[in-house]
């Protein structure tokens, strides 16, 4: 059996985002007409934010303006902009944590299978990554094979 880093990405497979409060999945609105055990597989542009890429809760990064909103509101100060992304503990997530709203400015997942094709554009793999505008970095966690 494969390690995660070598598998095939399919709809339904597990996410996680460093600065959020949960782990989530990734999601296709329409396949691209390629299965793996029954289950549409996800490519390197499939990115989008709601599209593809479900809300990880609760946002940690302090670059995040509803977080930094809810910090004020509690007296909290914001960190210099070079903290941003760093300042909330996982401690504290219920004190300071904004609404997970991703922001991908990438125009994809990094590190794609570029030798397997789907509609023309590289296969995600479990070793990929993106990285959100508020510093959280998006890893897969599972398949999503089972």
């Amino acid at each position: 059996m494969a390690d995660l880093q070598d598998k095939y990405i399919v709809f339904g497979a597990k996410t996680k985002c460093s600065m959020g409060l949960r782990e989530s999945q990734l999601v296709l609105p329409q396949d691209h007409g390629i299965f793996i055990r029954g289950k549409a597989q996800i490519h390197v542009k499939d990115k989008e934010a709601f599209t593809n890429i479900i809300p990880f809760g609760g946002c940690k990064s302090a670059a995040n303006p509803d977080t930094a909103m809810k910090m004020a509101q509690k007296g909290i100060a914001l960190p210099p902009l070079s903290f941003a992304g760093t300042f909330c503990m996982p401690a504290v997530p219920a004190l300071c944590a904004g609404t997970c709203t991703p922001v991908i400015t990438a125009a994809e997942w990094d590190d794609g299978n570029e030798f397997t094709d789907i509609d023309d554009e590289k296969a995600l793999l479990g070793r990929c990554t993106l990285t959100c505008a508020y510093g959280g970095v998006i890893e897969i966690t599972d398949a999503g094979q089972s």
